[in-house]
């Protein structure tokens, strides 16, 4: 299957699809006279699409693959094997986005051909390089301007602060600023309103959307808490709040796909921030059967997290998602040559003691001992 980076995604796009009987047609689309909710299917021949998957499935047809995307509310494209396999079966990835939201994962390869749902934005009615987004609810569109332009089809020079428009969930943003905002996202059939951080605050330009807010103090997301397993949230109202003490642990947790997350500590009132760039189809995915995940950030940039007092052992070295049974996101470290005892750790769902996000160090660390407690924030984008 082809395979290539996850791109930046600004938001979430969820509703219901009911329509059971697709079409599709070859080439590309100059002026749509079609009726739009027939959701006709647009073949590209050799061509991917390199998004988050949101499933992949064997199929016999394209008609078959399409059906696949119909009845997941999740899907946007399909890419389908060109030929089939020793199985006499296609593959057939259903994907999270679509071409005009992720033009540059738009590319060229051998293996297999790409299904784009017929769309308003085929005819590039957004000017000045602006990004063309579908409601593929009612074939509505709207289009994202770049700095320095306005207007319903970004033709107008000038900056205006983003404005917001939410219909069915599927929210529409015009002109970006640096004004965090709370915006209502449908999932699991339910609107939430968070607060999306937008502009760069210390993990690159936004949007983020949040997931979860720990605090070291508490028990709650104390690294053998069910809320790490599970798909139960916690006291959603601290998803509006933003960088405040109020923990919180929304339905992104497991709703939600990315390829960035931003991870944040509060320490006496001082706010840092680290990126890791990973591609899942949530956190859930990535946390909730325990398995050991390793990311490659390295200690000085998990050290960041906690500025100047940040103090780590020197050997085991281990970091990424549940590691060595410490941190369900972190670094572990410890002062002999293996990780069976290890007595330091930076990270997010911590066991031992009483500090479950921050830094502990013991036993000869490297920066002296540490018992940091801090206030977590994890985003994705």
């Amino acid at each position: 299957m082809p395979s290539c980076p996850c791109p930046f995604i600004i938001g979430l796009f969820f509703f219901p699809v009911t329509e059971s009987n697709p079409v599709y047609r070859e080439g590309n689309l100059a002026s749509s006279t079609r009726t739009f909710l027939r959701r006709t299917f647009i073949k590209h021949e050799f061509q991917c699409l390199n998004v988050p998957l949101v499933g992949t499935v064997a199929v016999s047809d394209v008609f078959d693959c399409t059906l696949e995307c119909l009845s997941n509310p999740f899907c946007f494209s399909v890419n389908l094997a060109a030929f089939k396999g020793a199985h006499g079966k296609l593959w057939c990835e259903l994907l999270s986005s679509d071409k005009f939201r992720n033009s540059t994962e738009y590319k060229g390869n051998k293996s297999s051909h790409h299904f784009a749902i017929e769309s308003p934005c085929s005819s590039s009615p957004c000017q000045h390089e602006a990004t063309c987004v579908t409601n593929y609810r009612d074939g509505s569109f709207g289009c994202r301007c770049g700095k320095g332009f306005k207007g319903e089809y970004c033709a107008k020079k000038h900056f205006l602060p983003q404005t917001k428009m939410i219909t069915h969930g599927f929210l529409f943003v015009s002109n970006r600023s640096n004004a965090s905002q709370l915006v209502t996202l449908g999932l699991d059939s339910k609107p939430i309103t968070v607060l999306c951080q937008m502009g760069d605050f210390g993990c690159g330009d936004g949007g983020w959307t949040p997931v979860m807010k720990t605090d070291g103090k508490k028990a709650t997301f104390h690294y053998d808490s069910h809320y790490w397993s599970d798909k139960n949230q916690y006291n959603i109202p601290g998803g509006r709040t933003g960088f405040d003490s109020q923990e919180t642990k929304l339905p992104t947790y497991w709703n939600t796909p990315f390829s960035k997350i931003c991870l944040g500590m509060k320490i006496s009132g001082q706010l840092r921030f680290i990126v890791i760039n990973k591609q899942a189809n949530s956190l859930h995915s990535l946390i909730a059967d325990g398995t050991y995940r390793a990311t490659s950030l390295g200690r000085n940039k998990w050290k960041k997290l906690i500025g100047a007092q940040g103090s780590l052992q020197l050997n085991c070295n281990k970091e990424g998602f549940n590691a060595v049974g410490i941190a369900r996101i972190g670094y572990v470290a410890n002062q002999q040559n293996h990780c069976g005892s290890c007595n330091s750790r930076i990270g997010f769902g911590t066991r031992g003691g009483s500090n479950t996000c921050g830094n502990v160090a013991t036993l000869s660390p490297d920066n002296g001992d540490r018992n940091i407690k801090a206030m977590g924030y994890i985003l994705v984008q």
